[in-house]
């Protein structure tokens, strides 16, 4: 929803989206991983219903924003796979808060800027 102010408003399920930029297949993803299991991208994929490398892609973006782990296991005769699970809601939370704090801090130095202008 738009406010009078021309902002979206900001609410518990729209923060995290908004901070990382996370696209609808992204949010789908990390909502599955919110159960609590470790999952391989072929079983994601086959639970979204997409093509692995579709999901494999969404999966390192939200590995690189932080947002899940991604555990390397061998497999005896040779060979790994990975499994994916969602970090602890507090270390997001934690995450989330900083990069805003960062953010706030960019934005009040480019305002001062202005004054220069």
């Amino acid at each position: 929803m738009i406010t009078d102010s021309g902002f979206k408003e900001i609410d518990a399920e729209n923060v995290i989206e908004c901070i990382y930029d996370l696209s609808e297949l992204d949010k789908e993803i990390l909502a599955l991983l919110s159960r609590g299991e470790e999952l391989r991208s072929s079983e994601i994929a086959e639970m979204i219903n997409k093509d692995q490398s579709t999901a494999y892609r969404s999966l390192e973006k939200l590995s690189e924003c932080g947002l899940i782990y991604k555990e390397k296991h061998n497999i005896r005769n040779g060979g790994y796979y990975y499994l994916y699970s969602r970090r602890p809601l507090e270390k997001i939370k934690e995450e989330a808060r900083k990069s805003v704090d960062k953010w706030y801090e960019k934005v009040v130095e480019a305002l001062q800027e202005l004054d220069g202008l």
